[in-house]
């Protein structure tokens, strides 16, 4: 299969006045999240040590039973992510009570007996349904969560030299590069801002790669009878070689140790994402995307266009940077203070003045434009894209596709145009069965149906 677009996320190239020069090889030091791993908790051996009600237990027990296909302790251990002998202590108590008993199947060692439920048990599990239908990893009390995050005052700041490497990828010149790393290192809220398509969105994707370091999350807390889920398989990012998975783990697998978050949402972000969210099919609440963010970055794209008004996010998540935490509410009515420490970091298209009140951008101390590219830039933009590409273009032809573009952009030129251009031309060598070359006629026929002008003669710029 083809690949039309280069492998890096990036749409730009990088600005050789901004390349590094040849240097000696010396040796890279460990990354953050190898220096110094946060300690998981050890496993809690009986029920009392969970921290949450017996009653809780039991009916997760119970529930648990009756969706497994692995009726065994150990099963039922993995699947409540808790130590064998507190999963045997709350089968005990079942029997003790008779809702379970072993099955014919059962094999001789303790860890192979097979649990079922019995009549009764069935009534009560399903009484246990009506009351909650979660059905997952004990959740870890919230108190206990909290008293994690005391002690992990990190921003989720990224690396400043990781930053900055990777930010060459991208053709910006090097005052902007310097802002850029400025604003983002300093875990203090940030904005870029400038017309669409010259790299902003890309900027916050690099940015997730300098980011480092190691934090801990619960996969859900209990508060007041309710569940929140923290753990989110599409943000979170476990780290690597923790065995969490083994029922015999010392750990307390209610826990899990994830790289710093990177946590990305854009236009779609509607008034009810920023508070708590209930599922009442699965019975938990799902936490919204600046909590998922603890300790790592979150990055808005495209602020202003969301169904939230900018007023109202920056109210909400200014202010609760700056006091450290923030309030929501369970499905209950209950309120819940969590902590919020994340560094945050806004994309937009719109001129921030004609968009913020003063005391609005009085809180966001970094407003960094993104230019529009050079006729330098672009032809730099454009050869980088042909190499990753596969499009054969030469100096003059890449000249005279600036030219082109510039004209039927009416002078607006974007970082994106090179790529987009280019994606024109392999579409149409493909169509026409030849390899793709960036020849003048390929590109004003591109530049035709991209910008739906016609660009004029093919020259070369002057």
């Amino acid at each position: 299969m083809e690949q039309p677009f280069p492998p890096t996320s990036g749409n730009l190239a990088m600005q050789p006045e901004y390349a590094e020069g040849p240097r000696q090889q010396t040796p890279r030091p460990a990354p953050g999240h190898l220096r110094a791993l946060p300690s998981l908790p050890e496993a809690p051996d009986h029920i009392y040590e969970l921290g949450l009600p017996e009653r809780f237990i039991e009916d997760l027990t119970l529930k648990t039973l009756y969706r497994i296909t692995v009726p065994t302790p150990i099963g039922i251990a993995n699947a409540m992510r808790v130590s064998p002998g507190v999963a045997r202590e709350a089968l005990d108590e079942l029997r003790r009570q008779r809702l379970v008993e072993t099955t014919s199947a059962s094999g001789r060692l303790e860890t192979e007996w097979q649990y079922r439920l019995t009549e009764l048990g069935m009534r009560e599990a399903e009484n246990a349904f009506g009351r909650s239908k979660y059905v997952g990893p004990v959740p870890v009390p919230i108190q206990d969560y909290f008293r994690v995050l005391e002690r992990d005052t990190e921003v989720g700041a990224p690396d400043p030299v990781r930053l900055a490497r990777a930010l060459q990828q991208l053709v910006l010149g090097r005052d902007v590069v310097a802002k850029v790393c400025l604003a983002l290192t300093s875990g203090r809220p940030a904005m870029l801002w400038g017309a669409p398509g010259n790299g902003k969105t890309t900027i916050l994707e690099l940015t997730s790669e300098a980011i480092q370091g190691v934090t801990l999350m619960p996969m859900a807390v209990y508060v007041s009878g309710h569940i929140i889920r923290l753990y989110d398989d599409l943000v979170h990012q476990p780290v690597e070689g923790d065995d969490t998975a083994d029922a015999t783990s010392q750990f307390d697998r209610r826990w899990l140790r994830i790289r710093r978050p990177f946590v990305f949402v854009g236009g779609e972000l509607r008034p009810e994402d920023l508070d708590l969210a209930y599922d009442p099919a699965l019975g938990y609440h799902q936490a919204p995307p600046h909590v998922k963010a603890h300790g790592g970055l979150l990055a808005i794209d495209d602020f202003g266009r969301q169904q939230v008004s900018p007023q109202a996010l920056l109210n909400r998540w200014i202010a609760a940077l700056e006091r450290g935490e923030d309030t929501m509410a369970l499905v209950t009515g209950e309120r819940i203070t969590f902590p919020f420490r994340s560094t945050i970091c806004f994309s937009t298209n719109l001129e921030p003045k004609a968009m913020l009140e003063e005391a609005h951008l009085r809180r966001i101390p970094y407003k960094i434009r993104i230019p529009e590219p050079t006729t330098e830039q672009m032809a730099e933009i454009f050869r980088r894209f042909a190499d990753a590409m596969g499009v054969e273009a030469t100096p003059q032809a890449i000249d005279i596709a600036v030219e082109l573009v510039r004209r039927a952009s009416n002078g607006n030129l974007r970082s994106c145009h090179p790529r987009d251009i280019l994606q024109l031309i392999i579409e149409e060598s493909r169509f026409v069965k030849r390899p793709p070359v960036l020849e003048p006629g390929a590109a004003r026929r591109a530049c035709e149906v991209y910008f739906a002008v016609d660009p004029g003669p093919v020259t070369p710029r002057q």
